[in-house]
């Protein structure tokens, strides 16, 4: 209902526009006739931005477009959020806030965990990968950087895992 409200109001702005040019074109012949062109083009550009503006502000707090914000964010603050932070970025409600963020646990797209006296959102897809050397027989855990490829305990050949 706010799209067709603010879609109304562009839509307003074109009689105001063909008056004014109207006029305009009429203040050839009389010059008194110009004031009146400009204000009429004046309430037209007045409905055609504030019309624009609000059907821009609707598109970016849509949900996608908030979801797709979210994970910028995240990203931003290394691959965590907290509702208040996301309300602050893109001045919308705490209920709206909250609801993208559960959305977004629901798909499976970020975690919830309590930690002190707030909620964190984790974008699981953020997180960095550490990467251990691990031998499948033995179990020892070795460092990434040695030059090693099999197991100084068994002899097994190692393995690169991503946790």
């Amino acid at each position: 209902m706010k799209k067709l409200g603010a879609s109304v109001v562009v839509l307003l702005s074109i009689p105001f526009f063909i008056v004014g040019i109207l006029f305009l074109i009429a203040s050839v012949s009389q010059a008194s006739r110009i004031f009146v062109a400009l204000v009429f083009l004046a309430i037209g550009v007045f409905l055609l931005v504030v019309g624009l503006r609000r059907l821009r502000r609707l598109a970016e707090i849509s949900p996608e477009a908030l979801k797709t914000g979210a994970i910028e964010l995240a990203r931003r603050l290394n691959g965590e959020l907290t509702v208040a932070q996301f309300r602050a970025e893109y001045r919308i409600s705490e209920e709206q806030a909250t609801a993208v963020l559960e959305e977004m646990v629901a798909e499976g797209a970020a975690e919830r965990e309590q930690r002190e006296q707030r909620v964190v959102y984790v974008v699981t897809g953020l997180l960095p990968a550490m990467v251990q050397k691990r031998c499948p027989y033995c179990g020892a855990e070795l460092p990434v950087r040695t030059a090693l490829r099999k197991c100084p305990n068994c002899g097994g050949q190692l393995e690169l895992t991503k946790t």
